[in-house]
């Protein structure tokens, strides 16, 4: 899957292109994906989608799995 090709919707499980799409990171991000820039990214994303905010919260969870998801595969073959 492309990452520029979305078509919709959520996967079960979560993938890692859909992780990397929800967190906003590009192709060119991913070679230097590391801890800050992964918490960067989540906390952006979490500012414009926050319930508190007036965001969405089963949103705030698929950035919350999202982040997870980076931590445990991404960040750990590195």
């Amino acid at each position: 899957m492309q990452l520029n090709k979305w078509e919709g919707g959520f996967y079960h499980p979560m993938s890692e292109s859909e992780a990397l799409m929800i967190l906003n990171i590009t192709q060119k991000e991913i070679m230097s994906l590391n801890t800050p820039l992964l918490k960067k990214k989540h906390r952006l994303a979490m500012l414009k989608n926050h319930p508190d905010k007036g965001g969405s919260p089963y949103l705030s969870a698929k950035i919350n799995e999202a982040k997870e998801l980076l931590e445990k595969s991404v960040l750990t073959r590195k």
